[in-house]
């Protein structure tokens, strides 16, 4: 399995939908994916009117309009990707994360952009985040510290390298000197890498067999390498998930993929779904009512 958890998804703004021109070209690049191998893709969703400080533009209130990524139009992929949601906030003001909470019951990852050193220390000592990035082509906003990146990844977030960043040649010395920075830093723990693809620029695209040597040029063995395609993107991944569809550490399992996919998330909570052709019943997937001790007073003497 190998996923890229960063395929930009072309829709700038909360109130906007996707155009029939650029949701075509999107699937092309999904096709693009899924023939260099990948299985697991995010379309990642980076609002503009949260980076912009003069743009005062509030969420919407119905928490549905908030994602405006519709995992229904892409159906034709069910069995052959598996495409998640996922939304970056760039961040200059610790105060401008109040609204990251309601993100995190709406996209399967949140990632973060810090801009400054205080919203970087914010991100990782307040914020229940999935992944951490930068735009490596220009400065990071402070020194990359051992202890602070350690104590990161041990409440579970990831930082992200993109390897379309080194493609730009005027930009290229300076994403090779960011990223062996968060490299050294981590002690090559903790990292993830993917595209940062725009659906205008597909031919960026690379399978891991042409990043990986990218990679061993930065400090990272072949055995991690192939990690941040697989294991600690997956880890990411799973995170994000649980963090939404679990219920007091309890989750439902289908028979071969594990954590329950997005598919069923759209059903009739109220009746069976068919899982390999036998009906699961998910009803206590979202919410179970805990077992009181009369309950348990009760089937003993049944």
């Amino acid at each position: 399995m190998l996923c890229d958890l960063n395929i930009v998804y072309p829709v700038p703004d909360f109130n906007q939908n996707i155009t029939k021109d650029a949701l075509v070209e999107l699937k092309k690049t999904l096709d693009i994916v899924e023939q260099l191998g990948y299985t697991h893709v995010a379309l990642n969703f980076s609002p503009e009117t949260l980076t912009s400080k003069s743009n005062k533009v509030k969420l919407p209130n119905d928490l549905n309009s908030i994602n405006p990524i519709n995992l229904a139009h892409f159906k034709e992929y069910e069995e052959r990707l598996r495409i998640y949601s996922r939304i970056t906030i760039k961040v200059d003001d610790p105060s401008q994360c109040q609204s990251i909470a309601k993100f995190q019951q709406i996209f399967d990852l949140v990632a973060v952009e810090p801009q400054t050193e205080k919203a970087f220390q914010s991100a990782i000592s307040n914020l229940d985040v999935d992944i951490i990035t930068f735009n490596l082509q220009q400065r990071l906003p402070c020194y990359m510290k051992h202890k602070t990146l350690g104590s990161a990844i041990e409440k579970g977030i990831f930082f992200e390298i993109k390897y379309t960043d080194f493609l730009n040649s005027k930009s290229r010395a300076q994403a090779i000197s960011n990223s062996k920075q968060i490299v050294r830093a981590s002690r090559n723990r903790g990292m993830i890498i993917s595209s940062g693809c725009h659906v205008n620029t597909p031919f960026q695209l690379r399978n891991s067999a042409n990043v990986v040597p990218v990679l061993k040029m930065l400090g990272i063995d072949s055995n991690r390498a192939n990690q941040m395609f697989k294991d600690w993107s997956l880890k990411a991944l799973l995170n994000g998930r649980l963090r939404i569809k679990s219920y007091k550490q309890t989750i439902a399992i289908a028979d071969t993929e594990g954590l329950i996919g997005n598919v069923y998330e759209n059903k009739d909570w109220n009746s069976d779904v068919k899982v390999n052709n036998k009906k699961m019943d998910i009803t206590s997937y979202r919410k179970r009512k805990p077992e009181t001790a009369l309950d348990k007073a009760l089937k003993k003497q049944k």
